[in-house]
This record gives C-alpha cells, sequence and structure tokens, in this order.
C-alpha cells in the first residue's frame, strides 16, 4: 500500500535532488510510556518500514529508581523486547536524577549531589541490557543547556559525570559505545544557560572527558530553516556540523564519529514550526547530506510520533506521524 505517491510526498521528490551513493544508518526517538500494546506494535512496524536502524529512548534514572536500590526496568524492558523483535538497534539515554540523589528543591535535570550514585545507576543497567544486546549509551541529555543540566550548564561537572560513568559503562562492557551526551545547538549566552557545542567540546577535551567517549553525539536542530538554507544566526545548525568534525580532528580524534542523536522539525502553527511538507524535505536533506560526510554516525530523528494534538505547542509537533498514527509527508518520504 505503499507504492502510491501523495500529493504532498510527491513536491517534497521534486524539490531534492538526486541522492549520492553512501551508506546512512537512521535512527527514531520514541516514548512508548503509557501507550497500549496494539499502539507500540503499530509504532514499531512503521519503524521497520521507514528503513530505520536504530531506535534512541530514555534509560531515565528518576523513574527507574525512585528509591536507592530499588529497580523498575519495565518500561525498557518493554523498549529492549520490541527493538529485539524487530533486530533494531538501542541507544539508551542515561539521564535524570530522582529526588532522593539531588539537592532538595531542584528537579531531576539536576545533576546528582554523588556523581558516584549515578555511574552506579549505569553500571546496573548496563548489566542487565548488554546481554540483550543494548550495547550503546548516552550520558544525559543536551548538558550544555540549562533546560537539562540545572542550574546552568557546566562541562567541568558534566565531565566529571561522564568520566565515572564511562568507566562504570566499561567495567560491565568494554566494547560498549559510549556517547557524550547530545550538544544541542544554540551559541554562548551571556547568562550561561546556553554553552555552544564547540565551546563545551573543547572543555570536554580540556578536562579528559572527550577522550573516553566513542563519538560525539549531537542535536544540531536547523528548524524554522531547511539544513540546506541554515541562517547565519543560527549556530549548531547542521551546516555547522563541519566545525565540531574539525575540532574533533585537531584533538586527534580523527577516527571517531559524530552521531546525530536528535535532529527534526515541528509542524503545526506555533512559533518556529515549519509546514508539513517543509519538514519532510529537512528529513530528506538531512539524510542525504550524512550520506556526503563519512564521518558521520547514526542520523536520528526526533521523534516517531506527535506528543499532543495542540498546533500552538511545538514541543507537541515534533512526530513524523501524528497523534492519531496517520503518516506526515516525512514518514512517507522515509518509506520511498
Amino acid at each position: 500500500m505503499w507504492l502510491s505517491l501523495p500529493v504532498a510526498l510527491i513536491g517534497v521528490l521534486a524539490l531534492a535532488p538526486v541522492e549520492p551513493v553512501g551508506p546512512a544508518q537512521l535512527g527514531m526517538c520514541i516514548n512508548i510510556s503509557n501507550t497500549d500494546a496494539a499502539t507500540v506494535s503499530r509504532e514499531f512496524d512503521l519503524i521497520s518500514a521507514m528503513k530505520v536502524t536504530w531506535i534512541r529512548t530514555d534509560f531515565d534514572w528518576s523513574g527507574i529508581e525512585t528509591q536507592p536500590g530499588q529497580f523498575d526496568w519495565s518500561y525498557q524492558d518493554r523498549v529492549v523486547r520490541e527493538a529485539t523483535a524487530r533486530r533494531l538497534n538501542v541507544v539508551a539515554i542515561l539521564d535524570y536524577s530522582p529526588t532522593w540523589a539531588r539537592p532538595r528543591g531542584t528537579t531531576s535535570h539536576t545533576p546528582p549531589d554523588h556523581i558516584s550514585d549515578f555511574a552506579n545507576f549505569a553500571n546496573a543497567a548496563v548489566a542487565r541490557y548488554a546481554p540483550l544486546g543494548v550495547r550503546t549509551w548516552e550520558v544525559w541529555n543536551e548538558p550544555n543547556s540549562s533546560d537539562f543540566w540545572q542550574p546552568l550548564p557546566d562541562p567541568e561537572k558534566y565531565g566529571e559525570l561522564f568520566r565515572a560513568t564511562a568507566g562504570a559503562i566499561r567495567a560491565v562492557d568494554p566494547g560498549a559505545t559510549v556517547l557524550t551526551g547530545g550538544l544541542t545547538r544554540g551559541t554562548d549566552s551571556n547568562s550561561g544557560t546556553r554553552i555552544s557545542q564547540t565551546t563545551f567540546l573543547e572543555h570536554l577535551y580540556a578536562n579528559g572527558a572527550a577522550q573516553l567517549a566513542s563519538a560525539v553525539a549531537v542535536h544540531p536542530y536547523s528548524f524554522p530553516w531547511l539544513p540546506s538554507e541554515d541562517s547565519p544566526s543560527l549556530v549548531g545548525g547542521f551546516n555547522d556540523l563541519p566545525m565540531v568534525r574539525d575540532l574533533m580532528v585537531r584533538h586527534g580524534d580523527a577516527g571517531k564519529k559524530v552521531w546525530i542523536t536528535e535532529f527534526g522539525a515541528p509542524t503545526g502553527t506555533g512559533p518556529g514550526s515549519m509546514s508539513a511538507t517543509d519538514q519532510a524535505n529537512s528529513v530528506v536533506q538531512s539524510r542525504r547530506q550524512v550520506r556526503n560526510w563519512d564521518w558521520a554516525g547514526p542520523l536520528i530523528y526526533y521523534e516517531l510520533r506527535d506528543a499532543g494534538t495542540d498546533p500552538n505547542d511545538i514541543e507537541q509537533n515534533f512526530g513524523l506521524v501524528r497523534m492519531d498514527m496517520s503518516l506526515k509527508p516525512a514518514a512517507e518520504a522515509l518509506m520511498q
């Protein structure tokens, strides 16, 4: 039933030049919490139809170990079971602090009081899931932004956490792939709420964390522009990825890849949103570009399914499929 081309998709393909020959490992961010079994099965079927070979999801410490030493792995078990059944690789994001492990009155996006607690959690996660085939671990999410590292991003503190966590992971699985937390777009802000990808990564090389990473993860969002037309005012978007690569080469890491563990664009009517056709163009262009970069690792789209139905909230509209599971042109493009 995928043989017919919707009108919107024809427009997407017409804008795209012939794609170069080369590998492109594609992935999809998913969240199947509070999702019934039939819908989960359909989501994974769609992922397979999109030629995706990776999925990425949270291994959220704050929800897994709500009390010291008491673990609830039910969500992660479900994800890994579904992924294994379809021979999909998993990127597990180790992130977020439970109440007992962080300063009083803070959110889960605050680093823990004792980094050893996080490292112990990582060790337990790897011990449980490495035998099931989960061997790729992303340490925290967007640590260069105060949205996810509070109160302010701190590359020295993050470097300490990364070094301890990488050691804890490899103590169980020496061959594991350990990624830096995906560094999001943005320039160095005067308020300190955002540190650019390259500045943050320079600090990680200075403090010895980057050298321990198997690869550097980035989130080079370009919306509301297409990857091919990044605005000069946008720092850390798709077209700036060669700067990250050049920095790695200067530090002797030419043999390591740059993993794009989040990339996407919101549809809807909210600030910064794009049309459904431009979202599809963004997907097609990014896929084509990584095929030209032999230093690029997997390209993982954020995200499979809309998180809600409010068109004015961009956070609810990154999905390649809608909340009701109907396909947007971006999903149809990946199926071709």
